[in-house]
């Protein structure tokens, strides 16, 4: 896996763009580093998954937050979060939207930055 992030100041947000193979071990520690920077700043941001293949398991993805957040800082949760999806990993996006929603997360998945951009605008 390999990552780019820009700062914009502008709309307050940091994007990620993220190409190759992404698991959990490897984007574990990328995550907390950006939610970090999101937090201090107290930015939005987008990951831009729609150069990757991800294989993180769904069961991974549900306790992603209490496996490797939480334990860092519980209001990371509160950090609205956009993910751009591609065709191969749009379901597992859609799985992570709607159960990170359930638990209160502000997360949204999206297949442009357009459509991520715009909806982190309402926060």
């Amino acid at each position: 896996m390999e990552h780019s992030y820009s700062v914009n100041d502008i709309n307050k947000t940091i994007i990620v763009i993220i190409v190759g193979d992404v698991n959990a071990a490897n984007f574990a520690k990328l995550d907390a580093e950006i939610c970090m920077l999101a937090f201090n700043l107290n930015y939005k941001i987008i990951f831009d998954f729609s150069q990757a293949a991800v294989t993180i398991g769904m069961g991974e993805a549900y306790f992603w937050f209490t496996n490797h957040l939480d334990k860092i800082n519980m209001l990371f949760r509160k950090i609205p979060t956009a993910h751009i999806a591609n065709n191969e990993n749009e379901n597992f996006f859609h799985f992570v939207e709607t159960t990170w929603t359930n638990h209160g997360i502000k997360t949204g998945m999206f297949k442009d930055l357009e459509s991520a951009v715009n909806w982190l605008a309402k926060y």
